[in-house]
């Protein structure tokens, strides 16, 4: 048991480094995909109005 633990603290930091890495490619993604509806929103009110 304390030698998986002390696995599991070497590839913690790994873990961590990839968790992170994900984050910030889902973070973009999401930022993305939130400004492409905001701006389908304006201009389908645009659209809309004329």
């Amino acid at each position: 048991m304390r030698a998986f633990l002390a696995a599991k603290a070497d590839d913690d930091e790994l873990l961590h480094h990839l968790l992170m890495d994900k984050l910030w490619k889902m973070g973009i993604i999401v930022g993305v995909v939130i400004t492409a509806l905001i701006v389908m929103a304006i201009v389908a009110r645009k659209a809309g109005r004329r």
